[in-house]
């Protein structure tokens, strides 16, 4: 009687320990989908202004079609970043191992987007520099 006690103690103990090692896992996963967005989102007002001066700089040069085609490209960069905002859903229900499939999807999904942004930025003010010069 007491080994079946103590193996059922050791039992719940181990259960115990994966159900808390699964839930900070998710945790974790939930703070680098957060860090990613929060890294990139205070750039979405460079990218409304690099896309308002490549518009106007595109009205000036006469061959303009490189400048346009980046503000079309900061403009995908905004959208994709407004889109995934809407979709992400923070309160997702489910069992553990479907919250970290979840998870791991939008982490995927943000990072793209980070990606996106951050050579969107880059490339337009590459672009602006050597309008300028």
């Amino acid at each position: 009687m007491k080994l079946l006690r103590r193996s059922y103690f050791l039992l719940w103990i181990f259960i115990w320990g994966c159900l808390g090692e699964s839930k900070s896992e998710t945790d974790l996963l939930f703070q680098e989908i957060m860090d990613a967005h929060d890294e990139v989102m205070p750039k979405m007002g460079k990218i409304r202004n690099l896309e308002k001066q490549l518009k106007s700089a595109a009205l000036t040069f006469p061959d303009s079609t490189e400048l346009s085609r980046q503000a079309k490209n900061l403009a995908s960069a905004n959208e994709a970043m407004m889109s995934w905002m809407r979709n992400f859903n923070n309160d997702f229900q489910g069992s553990n191992e479907e919250k970290k499939e979840y998870l791991l999807d939008q982490k995927m999904q943000v990072y793209q987007v980070k990606e996106l942004m951050n050579s969107s930025i880059l490339k337009s003010e590459e672009l602006m520099g050597s309008a300028i010069d």
